[in-house]
């Protein structure tokens, strides 16, 4: 409906300016005043012409979403780093609930940002320089571990199991007649969302490198310019061979259509 709002620059003097200036945080109560009586003409006008539609309501030929959270148990070191983390920092930590102290804000951020990593891996965490690097590594290193190794990540043993179910990384009988078995594609294809570039790092060598060497997958994350971003994603969109595709939240969530994939794993939420 052209000229429904007017001019584009009648329509920025009367709309969009005043309602604008109004939600700064440092408008003034006239300006505020301002910008809620010009929101409600706005408002009254547009609201007609805004319809919210369901998935369901458009795509009924859509099967329905199933969500399932997958609980796993601490392993045996990160309960260990965890109860040493816990003995040390809970009396900071509750000191600085509630505090209006930046310092004290920002120590509470630092607590949770280790204990989220601690729940990934214990190698987020221990790294050279951490007090404990040293003797945790020559304990593993005498039980022929490591800190990288997935026995002490729970998660990334259930991304695998996850992965498996899915059928992918299930390497076809070679043996058998079957034309199909070697031409193989999995049943279901997979997202594998995670928060953290180090993390996405570990799912790509600790599980897929290692664990599921036959998984055909790609990688998207913020160090992928923008203009490469829609190719990569064109890319396993259209071909079936890669069995999944590897994102960051931050960039994953920015309006792609990833319609290749029939399942989304969240490794860690945001």
């Amino acid at each position: 409906m052209p000229g429904f709002f007017g001019t584009e620059k009648v329509f920025k003097d009367r709309f969009a300016k005043p309602i604008a200036a109004s939600r700064n945080a440092k408008s003034s109560s006239k300006e505020q005043e301002a910008g809620a009586w010009r929101s409600k003409p706005y408002t009254s006008r547009s609201l007609p012409f805004l319809l919210r539609r369901l998935k369901e309501e458009v795509l009924n030929d859509l099967p329905p979403k199933i969500l399932q959270n997958y609980y796993c148990d601490l392993s045996d070191l990160q309960k260990r780093l965890f109860e040493d983390f816990f003995k040390k920092e809970k009396k900071t930590v509750e000191a600085s609930v509630g505090s209006t102290d930046k310092e004290a804000k920002q120590h509470i951020f630092q607590a949770l940002q280790y204990m989220r990593k601690l729940c990934n891996s214990p190698a987020l965490v221990v790294k050279e320089g951490n007090k404990q690097y040293d003797a945790i590594q020559q304990q593993l290193v005498n039980s022929n571990s490591s800190l990288r190794d997935v026995a002490h990540a729970p998660k990334l043993s259930a991304l695998r199991d996850l992965l498996v179910d899915c059928g992918i990384g299930v390497v076809p009988d070679t043996n058998s007649d079957d034309i199909s078995a070697s031409n193989y594609v999995s049943p279901h294809r997979a997202l594998i969302f995670c928060q953290m570039k180090e993390m996405l790092d570990m799912v790509q060598t600790e599980v897929l490198g290692k664990l599921l060497p036959s998984v055909q997958y790609l990688r998207l994350d913020g160090s992928v310019e923008a203009t490469k971003r829609q190719n990569i994603v064109n890319k396993f969109n259209n071909d079936p061979s890669y069995d999944c595709l590897l994102l960051t939240t931050s960039v994953g969530g920015l309006g792609l259509n990833l319609t290749g994939a029939d399942t989304v794993i969240f490794v860690e939420h945001d």
